[in-house]
C-alpha cells in the first residue's frame, strides 16, 4: 500500500521570468503530482514566496525601493522586472541591517509590489499550461520558526549552532560525507536552506515519503537537506534536473539569458497556430521527455514546434467520454512500478510509445489531467 507522498520542488522566487529551466522542473513536478495523485494521497508543497526572507529576494526588494522608488510595477511585464533583477545582481550588496526590515515584513506575509506583479503573470502562465496552482498567491502555510528549527536539528546532531560565539549556524551532514553548510550567517541572516527545512520539517509526520526535485547545480545542498530529513525519520528521494541551455549555455536566471525565451516569446505564436491545449501538452513533452535527462541540448523553437504538432495529433486521436477514475489510477500505478510515485519522464515518454501499456486517454488523463483535454 502506497503511503502519503510529499512532493517538494525547489522554489523559483518571483523576481524574474519563468525560464525554460524553471518550467522543466515545474512541469516535471506537475506531471509527478498529477499522476501520483491518481493512485495515492499526495501533497504538492510549493509556495513561491517561501524564500522571501533570503538575501536574494528581500535584498532585491530593498534595492528596488532604494534605486527605483517611482516605478509602477503593475505596468511592467515579467521581463521588465527581470531586467531590474539582473541589475540588482550586478550591484553591490546592501548591509544586513538595511535588508532586515524587509525580512521581518516578509515573515508577516507581506510581499513587494514587484513580486506580486510577477505572481499575477505566473498565474496566467499556470492557467494557460494547465498546471496545478499550489498557491501562487495564497498566504504562505505555517513554517517552523528558525530558532525552533535550529534547536531541533542541534538535538539530532545535524546542526552546529555557533551563535553563542558570534559565529554562523551550520547544517552538519558530515556523517554522510558532506561538508558543513552555512544556514545562518554570523550577522543572523538565514538562507534558503533554512526556509526550505522550515517548510518541510513540520510536514514530515503526515507523510510517508518525500520527493525532492531540484537543479543539478543544487546537488550538494539537496543532499544535505535529504540527509537532515532522513535523520528526522523521513524516507526521501531526490530527482535532479539539469538546466536547459540557451545558445549552448546553461546559467542561472540572474544573468538574463532568458531574454527572448520567455513563455510569451515562444508560446504565444504557437498557440495562435496550434491551440492552447496542444501547446500545453507539447511543452511538457518537449521539456520533460524530449530533452535528455543528463546532457540536454539547447532550447530549440524548432524542436518545440515538432512536439506541439505531435501533441496536437495525439489530442485529436483521443476522443469520446473521459476515462473512468479507476482506469486512470491503474494506468498511473503501472507507470510508477514499485516506486511510491510516478516518474514524470517515464510518464511522458510512455505517452508517445509505439506500444503503450494503457489506453492513450487514460495515460493522458494521468499525466496532464482534464484541463488539457477540454
Amino acid at each position: 500500500m502506497t503511503g502519503k507522498v510529499l512532493v517538494a520542488p525547489v522554489t523559483a522566487s518571483p523576481t524574474k521570468p519563468l525560464t525554460p529551466s524553471h518550467l522543466k522542473l515545474l512541469l516535471s513536478a506537475d506531471v509527478l503530482h498529477r499522476a501520483t495523485s491518481a493512485f495515492t494521497d499526495v501533497t504538492l508543497l510549493y509556495h513561491p514566496l517561501a524564500h522571501a526572507g533570503s538575501r536574494q529576494v528581500a535584498g532585491f526588494w530593498e534595492y528596488l525601493d532604494r534605486r527605483h522608488p517611482d516605478v509602477a510595477f503593475d505596468a511592467l511585464g515579467e521581463a521588465g522586472i527581470g531586467e531590474l533583477y539582473v541589475q540588482f545582481q550586478r550591484s553591490p550588496r546592501a548591509p544586513a541591517a538595511a535588508i532586515a526590515p524587509y525580512v521581518r515584513r516578509a515573515a508577516g506575509g507581506w510581499a513587494h509590489p514587484a513580486s506580486l506583479r510577477v505572481l499575477e503573470i505566473w498565474r496566467r502562465h499556470y492557467r494557460d499550461l494547465g498546471m496545478t496552482d499550489a498557491g501562487l498567491t495564497d498566504p504562505r502555510p505555517p513554517v517552523l520558526p528558525a530558532g525552533d528549527l535550529v534547536r531541533l536539528l542541534t538535538r539530532h546532531h545535524v546542526c552546529v549552532d555557533g551563535r553563542p560565539f558570534g559565529a554562523p549556524v551550520f547544517l552538519d551532514a558530515t556523517a554522510a560525507g558532506l561538508p558543513l553548510r552555512t544556514a545562518v550567517t554570523a550577522d543572523g541572516h538565514a538562507n534558503y536552506l533554512m526556509s526550505t527545512l522550515g517548510e518541510l520539517v513540520p510536514r514530515l509526520p503526515g507523510h510517508d515519503h518525500v520527493v525532492l526535485l531540484h537543479d543539478v547545480e543544487l546537488r550538494t545542498d539537496y543532499r544535505i537537506i535529504a540527509h537532515v530529513l532522513s535523520v528526522l525519520g523521513a524516507r526521501v528521494t531526490r530527482l535532479e534536473f539539469p538546466r536547459v541551455p540557451i545558445g549552448g549555455i546553461a546559467r542561472a536566471a540572474r544573468h538574463g539569458d532568458w531574454r527572448g525565451y520567455t513563455l510569451d516569446d515562444y508560446a504565444g505564436p504557437l498557440r495562435a497556430e496550434h491551440g492552447a491545449a496542444a501547446v500545453a501538452l507539447g511543452l511538457r513533452c518537449y521539456l520533460v521527455a524530449g530533452l535528455s535527462r543528463t546532457t540536454p541540448d539547447s532550447f530549440s523553437r524548432r524542436h518545440l514546434h515538432r512536439w506541439v504538432r505531435r501533441a496536437g495529433r495525439l489530442l485529436d486521436e483521443v476522443g469520446g467520454p473521459p476515462p473512468a477514475a479507476a482506469e486512470v489510477a491503474a494506468a498511473a500505478r503501472r507507470l510508477a512500478g514499485p516506486a511510491p510515485y510516478a516518474d514524470p519522464h517515464r510518464c511522458l515518454t510512455t505517452l508517445f510509445a509505439r506500444d503503450p501499456v494503457s489506453p492513450a486517454a487514460a495515460l493522458l488523463a494521468a499525466v496532464v489531467g482534464d484541463p488539457v483535454l477540454v
